[in-house]
């Protein structure tokens, strides 16, 4: 009887410790969640949107930034492939930096109070700016034969007529409403496009112009230029007026891509070179 009374006291003992050592496993399976909810509330977002670009895939795009943008910390990429849900889910957002065209920051500054300022642009060539230039056929000789035709381009509808109202001017905005646009996936494409018969016009930069002039000389002599734009800045990277410090570490990292052959192969995926801060001679093509 006495062994099995003291049997049972250390059966009591067992149970009171076994009962302990279930709350801590319990309290720190709970710590460990809530501080992981919290590292993943701190991931810091690069946000992508680019009018200017017809780019088809995606998730290849998102796969490579975040590779490249989670090897310096807590950080990701989350392109968006339409305005809309671009700018509604942007307004107001603090846990990240902005990659956008010029043109669309402009757009975005008068329709919404963003408490948010353009801190790099891109560099192609040496420059942060880029004119487009409208050509036709040949046998296109002024604007209203653009009636009805079919413009090539590789930025999308909304921003392609968009910038030939600004080229040609609000007189003609009828016959720019009137041209039918074909997106097509590079800039060179869209001249490409106009030799081969898929279209009547194509707008596109001056360096694509270039491009074509150096590789098929004969199908550039066939254009006609009838427009070109004032000088646009090429796209930006916009931040929060009040940026903590994550935020400048990703500007940091943004900057310095050019710098390093993995961020090379990245920023062709954008079409720029590199990147460089915004000059207060610049911000003035971002008003």
């Amino acid at each position: 009887m006495p062994i099995l009374k003291h049997n049972k006291y250390e059966i009591i003992n067992v149970y009171h410790i076994y009962q302990k050592l279930t709350a801590f496993c319990l309290l720190t399976s709970l710590l460990l969640l809530i501080s992981t909810k919290t590292f993943a509330d701190n991931t810091y977002t690069v946000y992508f949107y680019n009018p200017e670009t017809n780019i088809n895939n995606f998730a290849s795009l998102k796969i490579e930034f975040d590779k490249y943008l989670s090897s310096y910390g807590s950080f990701q990429f989350q392109p968006f492939s339409d305005r809309k849900s671009f700018e509604k889910y942007i307004v107001g957002r603090s846990d990240g930096v902005f990659l956008m065209s010029s043109w669309h920051f402009r757009q975005l500054k008068r329709k919404f109070p963003i408490d948010m300022e353009a801190k790099l642009v891109g560099v192609s060539e040496g420059k942060p700016t880029h004119e487009k230039i409208l050509t036709a056929k040949g046998n296109i000789i002024n604007i209203n034969l653009l009636k009805g035709k079919i413009i090539a381009s590789s930025g999308n509808e909304e921003y392609t007529k968009n910038v030939l109202i600004q080229m040609l001017g609000e007189e003609k905005k009828a016959i720019v409403n009137s041209m039918r646009i074909l997106t097509v996936p590079k800039d060179i494409d869209a001249l490409m496009a106009v030799g081969y018969g898929m279209a009547d016009s194509a707008l596109t930069t001056e360096r694509s112009l270039a491009k074509l002039a150096a590789i098929n000389p004969k199908q550039y002599r066939f254009l006609r230029p009838l427009a070109k734009s004032e000088e646009i800045l090429l796209p930006i990277v916009a931040a929060p007026k009040q940026s903590d410090e994550n935020i400048k570490w990703l500007l940091t990292i943004i900057e310095k891509m050019e710098t390093l052959d993995a961020g090379k192969t990245k920023l062709k995926m954008l079409g720029v070179d590199g990147w460089k801060k915004v000059e207060e001679s610049e911000r003035i093509l971002l008003e």
